[in-house]
Parts: C-alpha cells; sequence; structure tokens
C-alpha cells in the first residue's frame, strides 16, 4: 500500500472524534430514561421532536448501537462507562420484550411511548414490515452477546425462525418498501445475511447448540447473493430478481449503490464467520468499485440513492402506482446519511483487507463529501436527508425519524477497525 501511516491514524481519529463528540451526545440526550428506549421523531434538523412514539425498526437498532458501544468500552477501544450503556440497553431489550410482540409472535411495527400498540395507518394492521422484526434479533442478539443474557439470543432465535418462515412463504409485509408481485428483492437476502450473521457471531462465542444450522444458513444466504443477486459476468446487482417479462420494468433496471455497498460487508462479515473470506473477497472488491462508480455524482458529488445499471437517472417500464416504483422516482438523486456512512465503511474495510488504492482514493473522496454536507454542528449528529446538491431537504424518505443506526453503527465499526496503533501496523503494511 502507498498510503503513509499518519494518513490512516488521521482516518481513526476522525471517525472516533465524529463518534464521541458530535453522534453519541444527541443521542445520549434523547433517550427514554423512563421507559426504555429512544426518541427519533425529530424533524430532519434535529432541533425538534415532533412525536415521542417509537418506531420499533429504530428501537431494536438503537438497542444493537447501544450495546455495540458497551462493547468497545469492555475493549478499551472507547473511554465511558460500559454499566451505563447496558443498563439502558437492558431497559430497552425489557421494553421490546414486554410491548412488540403480538398474539402471532410478530412484532408491532410502532409503539406509543409507553409502549402501546399502534397502526401507523389506521386498518393496515401493526405487523406491516417483516424488517422492523429483523431488526428486534439483531438488538436482542447483540445485548445477549454483550451482557451475556442468553434468553434474549432464544427470543431472537424464536422471532428469527418466524421471519424464516414469513419469507419462505412468500407472504411477508415489508413496509415502507413495499415489494410487487413477482419480484424478489436483493434487500431481503441481504437483510437475512446480516441477521444471520449477528446470530452466528453470538453462536461462535457461546458455542450455541445451533451452531451448526446457522453457519448452514449463513452460508446458503452468502452463496445465494452471488449465484442469484449478481450478474455471474458483470457482478451487476440484480435489485429485484424477476420472471424474464418484467426484465424491461424499472424496478428490474434500477439499482442501490449505498444498499449493495453495505451489503459488501456483510459479505466480507459472513465469509470471515465461515473462513471463507479468500473465496469471496476477489468478488467483494470488483462489485465495491463498480457499484460506488455507478453511484457518485460526478457534478454535484456524494452518492445517488437510486440509479439505473448503467448509473443514469433510472428508467423503465412503469407498473403505474406502485409504491417502491414511486419511492425511486421521487428520490433516486437525493443524497441520504445511511448511502454515504455505509460506504465509508465498506471502502475503508475492503482497502485494509485488499490493499486495492482506487479503494483509498473512493473512501477520500466520499470521506470530503461527508464531513463538508451531514454534520450539523448546530444541534449535533447528522442532517441526515439532503437534495442532489447537498442542501437539507424536509423530505421522508423511509420512515418518519431521524435514525441513529446506519451513523453510529458505521462509526462504531470504522473505530473497531483501527482500534489501536498497533492493530493498523499489524494489519495494514504501508
Amino acid at each position: 500500500m502507498n498510503c503513509s501511516q499518519n494518513s490512516l491514524h488521521t482516518v481513526a481519529s476522525q471517525w472516533h472524534e465524529e463518534l464521541v463528540n458530535n453522534v453519541l451526545p444527541f443521542w445520549q440526550a434523547a433517550i427514554d430514561e423512563i421507559h426504555g428506549g429512544v426518541f427519533t421523531c425529530f424533524n430532519n434538523e434535529g432541533s425538534s421532536l415532533l412525536s415521542h412514539d417509537k418506531f420499533t425498526w429504530s428501537q431494536g437498532r438503537f438497542l444493537w448501537n447501544w450495546c455495540r458501544q458497551a462493547y468497545l468500552i469492555q475493549q478499551g477501544q472507547l473511554a465511558g462507562n460500559a454499566n451505563e450503556y447496558l443498563a439502558h440497553a437492558k431497559l430497552t431489550a425489557e421494553f421490546l420484550d414486554n410491548h412488540v410482540f403480538l398474539e402471532n409472535g410478530h412484532c408491532s411495527f410502532v409503539l406509543t411511548e409507553q409502549g402501546d400498540k399502534k397502526e401507523q395507518v389506521p386498518g393496515a394492521g401493526f405487523d406491516t414490515s417483516f424488517y422492523a422484526d429483523c431488526f428486534v434479533v439483531m438488538g436482542f442478539c447483540e445485548y445477549a452477546y454483550v451482557a451475556g443474557e442468553a434468553s434474549y439470543f432464544e427470543k431472537a432465535m424464536t422471532l428469527y425462525q418466524s421471519i424464516r418462515a414469513r419469507l419462505n412463504s412468500g407472504k411477508v409485509r415489508s413496509e415502507p418498501y413495499p415489494a410487487a408481485e413477482g419480484f424478489e428483492p436483493y434487500a431481503f437476502e441481504m437483510i437475512t445475511l446480516g441477521v444471520n450473521n449477528e446470530l452466528l457471531r453470538y453462536a461462535i462465542k457461546y458455542q450455541h447448540p445451533q451452531l451448526a444450522a446457522l453457519k448452514a444458513a449463513c452460508q446458503t444466504s452468502l452463496e445465494r447473493i452471488f449465484n442469484d443477486f449478481h450478474d455471474s459476468d458483470s457482478l451487476i446487482p440484480f435489485e429485484m430478481r424477476t420472471a424474464k417479462e418484467n426484465h424491461t420494468t424499472l424496478l428490474a433496471q434500477h439499482v442501490t449503490p449505498g444498499h449493495t455497498l453495505e451489503n459488501m460487508w456483510f459479505c466480507v462479515e459472513a465469509a470471515s464467520l465461515l473462513g471463507l473470506l479468500p473465496d469471496y473477497l476477489p468478488k467483494i472488491v470488483t462489485i465495491t468499485k463498480m457499484m460506488w462508480t455507478l453511484g457518485w455524482d460526478k457534478e454535484y458529488l456524494g452518492l445517488y440513492r437510486y440509479t439505473s445499471r448503467q448509473g443514469t437517472q433510472p428508467s423503465g417500464d412503469l407498473l403505474g402506482d406502485d409504491p417502491y416504483e414511486n419511492l425511486v422516482l421521487d428520490t433516486w438523486d437525493t443524497k441520504i446519511w445511511w448511502v454515504h456512512s455505509e460506504a465509508l465503511y465498506t471502502l475503508l474495510l475492503t482497502y485494509k483487507l485488499s490493499g486495492d488504492e482506487a479503494l483509498f482514493s473512493m473512501y477520500e473522496q466520499t470521506a470530503h463529501y461527508v464531513l463538508s454536507t451531514f454534520p450539523n454542528a448546530e444541534f449535533g449528529e447528522w442532517t441526515q436527508i439532503r437534495d442532489r446538491q447537498g442542501k437539507p431537504l424536509d423530505k421522508v424518505v423511509a420512515l418518519p425519524v431521524k435514525d441513529p443506526f446506519h451513523i453510529m453503527r458505521n462509526l462504531q465499526l470504522m473505530v473497531s477497525l483501527f482500534a489501536s496503533e498497533s492493530q493498523i501496523e499489524k494489519e495494514v503494511q504501508c
């Protein structure tokens, strides 16, 4: 590698500072110390809390974040009081366990401040998205891993089995990204892999009886990503798997650069847990560089939310009045928080593993854009939703929340990636 040791030290300290001084303080002030969980229904700039409702999607993610923060403190990678983080994590886990589950074992998508179940859209039902269930699994699993409370892993496994049954039946609700009939989203297999990774990590540490089954499930999901959701020659993703007669539709022709970039670090993690990283790393590196290039806005910089398979504005035959299709058309050129934080981590991780200088160049361009665009000096955290030119955009692009997950998780992962000077010197030879 041609990078200097000083540049890597700068990377490590830069994101450590962003986590500790800008992101964590915002969310520490937003926790619900009475009932557990965190308030997330802020406006885009973070200046006003608009509702005390609690979206399960964000609560499960926050539980993961708070537990991971405690873990990094326990490992000596960050300063702080791990017990304080775990105490609120416990309150959050209990809040979810006591309130989120419906009689069918699914999770309510929204809860009130006190934990009463609530329909986001009156009459639409409570369990409108299996994604929310997935994030509860991840939160419970990380809590069990860090706190050593095995009962929460068992709760996570029970919910995981319910999720798998729903996916296998083909009858699954996935708001705010509903899948059109006849289309299988890349995101379904991606979240399956991400959840498998979390469960497998726990099973390896604690030698759980489900270890062999989780290894098999993880490997199946990893293989399916590359065999079914990426072209065998070009490696470009199929954002929606569908029959040949639908291949000219916008749904089949668009890609989501940020999701694919995020999934590449999921694939690194899965392959590492399975001892298969050398087999997968070359493809992961190729896909990472391709998706960054397709998504990068050469005029205004930053990464588009959606593009065509050629890196241009999404186009294709329209189904008509399809919610996800409308979302792609309406928000394709927005510059949003999670796309960029996920890109930062994936680019750094794959650079560290491969030594490919093109990845570090992409990282530097992304980091410069992120730091000059997203952080909010007045209210803390990031102004998460922006238009193509990087200006704040008061617009709901998924849930009506300011979500803590992606930014905090990616910063935590980057801190861990370069945890100490000795680790950098050992793992990255410049």
